[in-house]
């Protein structure tokens, strides 16, 4: 009987416990779905409240980039689209493969062209019709045509050479034909077969590689019906060029519907709206004159919600019709508050609840542990954020330079091209010197790229320097020479003093001459960047215990001592020059440190803030 009676009273403990214990568990999960409700009310409303937000921006933007107030209402990672009849713009900036708005072919003069036709195509006299074409290049409105149809001359009259030469001439046209096609395209097509007939294999294969390029760039604007053409030529001009990659033909195919669904739009008298661009959001804005686009990244919702959403135990995820529901407590609400398709389900998932003290032992012990785990895992993720922040602070400084160095001298091409392409200037001098700013500003732009290009293939480990025996003295003087142009220009001079070249010692070294150049230019180019007073740069040669040291000294703004170890490294400017407003890439001196590290030398430095700077160039001379 006592052993009934405490089997019994065991069993009803146990069976209180339980109950007890699943009251307990009854009343967590009640508590838990009012907090998942509180936070999918608290979400949703947030998200309506973005989702009204970008309406107003989008109806406020009227060109791309944004201003940094405006882009930062929209997510991070967001894609932007300003379509017009005009033009087509995005924001992150990426290639458009085909575009749906295409430049107008310019009119020709009436009878501009019949002389010449008539002596190439009647009578055959090719070399009458060259010469009624030459006075025709020098028209801005009729140089395109007259260049294309005397490179089809030559090549009919068999002087591939000079068909060469002038199809050379159109590369830099942007003119397009009446088709839609631009001049630039034809002629680098027509070079590629014309080299391929010569039997020049690696020529015809560098331009038509070129020609494969610009297609991906979206160098060129065409039509869809265009690009296709001529990506399916690129066969026949010896480049194996498959499909387009893929995300590149989506997103002309998403700019091309935007387009076309603009003036549907516009025929219905509609304003904004959201739809689904394949799995993607897109919050649209219309108006007569414009059509402004938002496509939202995949994970847009984590970058609209101010609640840690992900924190603790609560997840949350994208449902649509058909999906399974989540384990554990779940509380579902729709977007449409939002005006946005699809539902937001949050979760919590189950746990289990402590039964006896051993449990619950173990729990804290677990719990201890999994902060501890927690702690350490936050403090090596906050490590590696502070870098990743760091890293990317300095390659979007290292961006915006870039995009300023590029705009400064494509801003003045546009401008001077836009004012010969109207015949706006009439003196011949004057268009001379227009010349001059064009040819100026388009070495500026292309030692530019050259210099990005060197940096990225030496900072890879790619780049291969050609070292042969040189005189680092003529090359100095050589460099001086070509740069004094550019110095005189900006109103400053160089002065050197590193011997006649009858009476100098030889000073023989083993370099690559175009990065030695290119790094001695760069030491010219900082001193005459960053001397904002003085207008004279001093560069001085000299031989030092079997070494040549070729210096350049500036009475700049000068360096801060901590700061001189600093600013060799990538992407680093010294504090000075950005509150002065001085634009810079950051990869300068960095390219300077690695060329003189690859030929065997080094760069030495002396600065003093306000006073000056002197970099010094230090390379072994060759053993006799």
């Amino acid at each position: 009987m006592l052993l009934a009676g405490v089997v019994c009273l065991a069993g009803w403990q146990v069976w209180l416990t339980v109950r007890l214990l699943q009251q307990d568990r009854n009343l967590e999960i009640q508590q838990s779905r009012e907090r998942l409700g509180q936070i999918a009310d608290i979400a949703v409303a947030q998200l309506a409240a973005n989702s009204s937000d970008w309406d107003r921006a989008l109806n406020e933007l009227t060109a791309l980039p944004p201003a940094p107030s405006m882009q930062a209402r929209f997510p991070e990672a967001a894609t932007l689209v300003v379509v017009t009849r005009e033009r087509i713009q995005v924001y992150p900036q990426r290639p458009l493969l085909y575009t749906p708005v295409l430049p107008v072919a310019q009119d020709e003069p009436s009878g501009a062209f019949d002389a010449a036709g008539k002596l190439e195509l009647q009578d055959q006299q090719y070399d009458r019709a060259i010469a009624a074409l030459r006075p025709l290049t020098r028209e801005p409105a009729t140089r395109p045509e007259a260049l294309l149809r005397i490179a089809r001359i030559e090549a009919k009259a068999g002087h591939p050479e000079a068909a060469l030469d002038a199809y050379k001439a159109l590369a830099g046209e942007s003119a397009v034909i009446h088709s839609g096609t631009p001049y630039s395209l034809l002629a680098a097509t027509a070079r590629c077969r014309i080299l391929t007939e010569q039997g020049k294999r690696k020529e015809a294969q560098a331009e038509a590689e070129q020609i494969h390029a610009g297609l991906l760039a979206g160098h060129w604007p065409l039509s869809r019906e265009a690009f296709e053409y001529h990506w399916a030529g690129l066969e026949g001009l010896g480049v194996p060029a498959g499909q387009p990659p893929e995300s590149s033909v989506d997103f002309a195919q998403f700019v091309d519907y935007l387009y076309r669904y603009w003036e549907h739009l516009l025929s219905q008298g509609a304003h904004n709206g959201r739809q689904h661009w394949k799995s993607s959001p897109l919050v649209w804005n219309v108006n007569a004159d414009r059509l402004t686009a938002l496509l939202l990244p995949a994970d847009w919702i984590g970058s609209g919600l101010k609640i840690p959403a992900n924190s603790g135990n609560i997840r949350w995820r994208m449902v649509r019709e058909g999906d399974a529901a989540g384990a554990g407590i779940t509380v579902t609400r729709s977007l449409a508050e939002a005006q946005l398709g699809g539902k937001l389900e949050f979760s919590i998932a189950p746990t289990d609840s402590a039964v006896t003290s051993s449990r619950r032992t173990l729990l804290l012990a677990g719990a201890a542990v999994m902060l501890l785990v927690i702690l350490g895992s936050g403090y090596v993720v906050h490590r590696a954020i502070s870098r990743e922040l760091q890293v990317a602070k300095l390659q979007s400084d290292f961006v915006a330079a870039v995009s300023h160095e590029f705009r400064s001298p494509l801003t003045t091409l546009r401008t001077i091209t836009e004012l010969l392409a109207q015949n706006r200037i009439t003196a011949e001098s004057h268009r001379q010197q227009s010349y001059i700013y064009l040819d100026r500003e388009t070495m500026r732009l292309h030692r530019l790229v050259e210099d990005l290009l060197d940096f990225g293939r030496m900072d890879s480990g790619r780049k291969q320097f050609h070292v042969q025996p040189h005189d680092a003295f003529q090359l100095v003087r050589a460099t001086v020479a070509d740069f004094s142009e550019q110095a005189s220009a900006n109103g400053f001079r160089v002065e050197s003093d590193i011997g006649s070249p009858e009476g100098s010692a030889a000073a023989i070294i083993k370099v690559d001459e175009e990065a030695f150049r290119r790094a001695f230019r760069n030491l010219l180019d900082n001193a005459m960047k960053y001397s904002p007073d003085c207008r004279t740069v001093w560069v001085n040669g000299a031989l030092e215990d079997h070494r040549v040291l070729i210096s350049v000294r500036d009475q700049g703004m000068g360096i801060d001592g901590d700061e001189k170890q600093a600013i060799f490294q990538k992407f680093v400017r010294g504090q000075a020059a950005k509150n002065a407003g001085i634009k810079g890439t950051g990869i300068g001196l960095a390219m300077v440190r690695q060329i003189c590290e690859a030929m065997g030398g080094e760069i030495r430095l002396q600065s003093e803030a306000g006073v000056g700077s002197t970099f010094t160039l230090v390379l072994p001379l060759c053993e006799d």
